[in-house]
């Protein structure tokens, strides 16, 4: 492991936390923090605040300094004013890594960088690294390290590092409610010391990260940058949304985290170049994090459509085509046992396959159909179209996966029941490693992500 891995790792793994800013009284973020450290069930958690005694059954201390014990990490809550202090306090303490929370330093001007600057100065006086400011810092379910909203306490393969504090927390939220676990999760903010470079780099090298997510809008250093982006993707994928690609949008992000954004044409060509997977909306990026995490890469760009409605696979298919997708004629072998196994009235063998009503009468169909395109060499790839949900669907889908689950990628349309039956089987579906989707060109998307990733990787091999 490289130098990056070894000074961060211990950042993810805090033998005790100090809550500076602690508060037992609702609608305080000190509060909320606390509620989250004992939700997590962290266990060495000392409580900072010199005008409480206890907060919540726990003893609390008028100073970092005052705590009788060593203080890995501390997260400071507390008002502007008061983070200086603090930051100096940890310092004298010996503290290992401070997260601070709250916001009024670099991206409200040169006064505010005056003082991050201030802050990193005393921090490395003290041999402590600070991550922030103007973040909500750092999630570990095997830590229990806690963000504010409760993505919950399993553990997974997917790490995050955003410069954007709810994209963090809300990401992690909403994908462990549909079953995806995460290894760590970081908001750098303001980067003041560590940047989401840094980050990047310890994700990389994380042996328990095997997927990793980003939100940018902004590098400090191009150019490493560049390079450690290429580098990681060679090993794993990185989904990142990057936010400030438009003038007006950069200036927001100047105001959001002071962060300078660049030119949204050279974020382009980097990311092309690196083989980052690029997303242009949270809901894309849950769209590949859905897809790149249980599902094979593709050998090709083909795509093998199976759909009950008609119109819907015809749509399908423009859509897998306008993303730079094939959808090829079935092979003659393919088409004999489509033949036998398939309805003789109303649909259509080719494909896009379309099962018509006979997804409705007799369901089994789709399985039928998906054991026969996984042995079809002319595709790559599976979208299947389904009218039914729920666990009906969900052990159709694995009876046609059958021993071949995991050879090609399939991305599954659910078009039955209303918006939140689609959503709960989601959840279910990918639960069971089938990556859903509500609409058909969503599906079509992030099936072309994998593909394009897959083509990235085969010509980086090829070059070697």
């Amino acid at each position: 492991m490289g130098t990056t891995f070894t000074e961060l790792d211990p950042i993810f793994h805090p033998r005790s936390a100090a809550l500076i800013g602690a508060s037992g009284k609702p609608g305080k973020i000190g509060r909320v923090l606390m509620d989250r450290f004992l939700d997590m069930g962290f266990r060495d958690l000392y409580p900072v605040n010199p005008s409480e005694r206890e907060i919540l059954g726990i003893k609390a201390y008028p100073s970092v300094k005052d705590i009788p014990a060593p203080v890995d990490l501390a997260l400071i809550v507390t008002p502007t004013n008061a983070v200086l202090p603090a930051v100096k306090d940890c310092a004298e303490k010996g503290v290992r890594a401070i997260v601070i929370t709250s916001s009024g330093f670099g991206e409200t001007g040169e006064k505010g960088l005056e003082l991050e600057r201030e802050m990193v100065r005393i921090a490395r006086l003290g041999g402590c690294r600070i991550i922030g400011p103007n973040c909500v810092g750092i999630y570990s379910p095997s830590s229990r390290l806690p963000f504010p909203l409760d993505a919950g306490k399993e553990s997974g393969k997917v790490g995050v590092v955003s410069q954007s504090g709810f994209f963090a927390d809300y990401l992690t939220l909403a994908a462990s409610r549909n079953g995806i676990g995460f290894s760590k999760a970081v908001s750098c903010g303001n980067e003041a010391d560590l940047d989401a470079s840094d980050f990047l780099g310890y994700l990389g090298e994380d042996p328990e990260t095997e997927l990793i997510v980003a939100y940018m809008e902004g590098a400090r250093d191009g150019r490493r940058f560049h390079a450690l982006a290429r580098e990681i993707s060679m090993r794993k994928p990185v989904i990142l949304l990057k936010g400030g690609t438009t003038q007006e949008g950069a200036q927001a992000a100047a105001s959001h985290t002071g962060s300078l954004a660049g030119s949204g044409a050279i974020w382009e060509g980097v990311l092309r170049q690196t083989g980052i997977v690029s997303a242009k909306s949270f809901e894309e990026v849950l769209d590949c994090l859905y897809a790149f995490s249980c599902q094979p890469l593709p050998k090709g760009r083909r795509v093998g459509i199976v759909s009950g409605p008609g119109g819907i696979g015809v749509c399908t298919t423009d859509a897998c085509l306008g993303l730079g997708l094939e959808v090829p004629p079935f092979s003659p072998q393919t088409l004999a046992r489509l033949r036998r196994a398939m309805p003789v009235v109303g649909g259509s063998i080719r494909n896009p396959l379309d099962l018509s009503l006979a997804s409705l009468v007799n369901p089994q169909v789709y399985a039928d159909a998906i054991s026969i395109l996984l042995e079809e060499e002319n595709i790559d790839m599976l979208l299947v179209v389904a009218v039914i949900g729920g666990e009906q669907l969900r052990d159709i889908l694995l009876k046609g996966l059958g021993d071949g689950g995991g050879k090609k990628p399939v991305a599954v349309t659910i078009m039955a029941g209303g918006p939140q039956s689609v959503a709960g089987d989601i959840a279910l579906l990918l639960k069971s490693s089938i990556a859903a989707y509500p609409d058909g060109a969503r599906a079509a998307r992030a099936l072309a992500r994998l593909s394009e990733f897959a083509e990235f990787k085969r010509g980086f091999q090829g070059n070697q």
